[in-house]
């Protein structure tokens, strides 16, 4: 069960860093497969680093434990969706800020891409459907947002550094000891996908994919 945990996760880092292209982001799905494997390569990354450096060399005793195993596909694949909420609400927001997208665009491209990159994800990992439950809170999120607070960086991302402590499958005493800690790790991580997505995005041109495709409302 180890060595199978282990070897998981070196796959799966090794599987979507030759993803990590510098195309333009120009489309609804382009930018949704961008979403997907950055979501699911912060998630995974920060939830594994924080559970081998909280366990140490006891790790080995941990994951060859068969609930626990189960525990962490768990919380990998909220956390996942967690990271996707985060991620998708900062895209669509640097999109509204660049003018590109009509009353509504906004919205309307983050419901889109978080659904389809959820899925892909979530197929990705064998976890089946995306819950409805997920996509009716990030529906409710997307209606609250502050469009244009999102897009000033971190203030879009505090969902998932919560989320990495709170879904972690560790106990409370030891979250409340490493809160501060492993925040500052998921962080460090997402500093460098909002400058990716920052310099690949191309807002005009999404703007005008979801004209063509009807992703947007009818007055895009």
């Amino acid at each position: 069960m180890l060595r199978k945990s282990v070897s998981g996760l070196a796959t799966f880092v090794e599987r979507f860093r030759p993803r990590f292209e510098r195309h333009r982001l120009n489309t609804s799905d382009v930018l949704a497969d961008f979403l997907q494997t950055r979501s699911s390569y912060v998630a995974q990354t920060s939830l594994y680093g924080y559970l081998k450096t909280r366990m140490g060399t006891s790790y080995r005793i941990y994951f060859e434990d068969d609930t626990f195993s189960d525990s962490i596909r768990t919380a990998a694949v909220k956390l996942f969706l967690s990271c996707l909420a985060d991620l998708t609400v900062f895209a669509a927001a640097l999109c509204e800020r660049d003018g590109a997208l009509p009353p509504g665009g906004a919205a309307a491209l983050a419901q889109h891409c978080f659904r389809r990159a959820a899925e892909r994800g979530l197929a990705d990992a064998g976890a089946g459907p995306v819950p409805a439950e997920a996509l009716e809170r990030f529906g409710l999120r997307v209606r609250a947002t502050d469009w244009p607070a999102a897009a000033e960086g971190r203030w879009a991302f505090s969902g998932s550094e919560a989320d990495l402590v709170r879904f972690a499958p560790v106990i409370d005493e030891y979250k409340e000891l490493d809160r501060e800690i492993v925040m500052n790790s998921i962080r460090f991580r997402w500093r460098d996908v909002r400058d990716q997505l920052r310099r690949r995005i191309d807002a005009p041109a999404l703007g005008s994919a979801m004209r063509e495709t009807g992703v947007a409302p009818a007055d895009c």
